[in-house]
């Protein structure tokens, strides 16, 4: 699929645009941060995040597909050198044959004159060297094209066999982030991940951890954007699977609070037949509404609204 391109004040903001222009959920995408969101002099010039995003590829093509396919080029650009340089030495070999010629005529003539002699000698001797040059020249262009093909077909080895970041790298790497900015913060936590499928989830365990968590679960979203930025950046935009990151058990909490409350709506609407507008959400809460609401019979839910104002919807079928 095309990637597209989002901005927003904020990273999290440009992603949940390109979570509802896709219409996929925070799992199944794909994206590059292109700009991150600035500020200068007292915020008086703003510079808004920027990103490009896709659904992330189900089944990426199998490399020793692509490699059979470039050796399979290679081969081919590889005769069409050594047909080049065949020719070369055959225009070689025919010009030392026409000089072989002009020796045996010299020959024949030998009686017209040393001076005339020494003359065709002379032309011989330059059509010699022609034809030895013509062979020079045909092996090096055989050596010049032995050596572009090589290089093309390990430019493109290379490429392919640039390897996804995995998960457990990402743990490493996501774990000592997060404990040294809890550190930083003066709270006292130990930091610990799980990999579950192609998911990582990279928890901070601890007391009094509101601080790295925010009103409304602010801090640690944003917590979850900086690692993801970090990652992208260090796998060059190659990274394998998704990750979250959990302060507290804050996520854990709020899943359960919206699963419930979820349930709770969708009673009433099925009461009454009334559609209910929930509150605003972010691009994770709202999948947990969406999850929910699709496993039960009679009600259906929609999106309404843009940016930090988009909310969910649960109307009856």
């Amino acid at each position: 699929m095309e990637w597209i391109e989002t901005t927003g004040t904020t990273l999290d903001e440009a992603k949940e645009r390109a979570l509802d222009r896709l219409g996929v959920a925070e799992d199944e995408l794909e994206y590059e941060v292109l700009e991150e969101a600035t500020s200068r002099m007292l915020g008086l010039k703003r510079t808004e995040a920027r990103m490009r995003a896709r659904v992330r590829p189900a089944s990426p093509r199998a490399k020793n597909d692509r490699r059979d396919r470039n050796r399979r080029s290679d081969r081919s650009r590889g005769s069409g050198g050594r047909s080049g340089s065949e020719k070369s030495r055959s225009e070689g070999k025919k010009t030392s044959q026409r000089g072989d010629g002009d020796r045996d005529g010299d020959k024949q003539n030998s009686g017209s004159g040393r001076r005339r002699g020494g003359r065709s000698d002379g032309r011989s001797g330059e059509k010699k060297s022609t034809g030895g040059s013509g062979r020079d020249r045909g092996g090096k262009i055989q050596s010049e094209e032995k050596t572009a093909a090589g290089s093309g077909r390990g430019n493109r080895e290379e490429k392919v066999d640039v390897e996804k970041m995995d998960l457990q790298t990402q743990a490493e790497i996501t774990e000592g982030f997060l404990q040294g900015l809890l550190d930083k913060m003066g709270l006292d936590a130990r930091v610990a991940s799980t990999i579950d499928d192609d998911r990582l989830t990279v928890e901070a365990h601890g007391l009094n951890l509101g601080l790295a968590i925010g009103q409304g679960g602010e801090t640690v979203r944003a917590i979850t954007e900086l690692s993801r930025t970090i990652i992208q950046r260090r796998s060059q935009g190659s990274a394998a699977g998704s990750l979250v990151v959990d302060v507290g058990g804050y996520r854990e909490r709020r899943r359960s609070f919206l699963e419930d409350f979820a349930r709770s709506q969708v009673e009433a609407v099925l009461a009454d037949g009334q559609a209910r507008a929930l509150e605003p959400m972010a691009a994770a809460d709202r999948k947990i509404v969406h999850d929910v609401v699709g496993e039960i019979d009679g009600v259906t839910t929609a999106s309404e609204g843009s940016d930090s104002s988009r909310r969910v919807v649960i109307l009856a079928e």
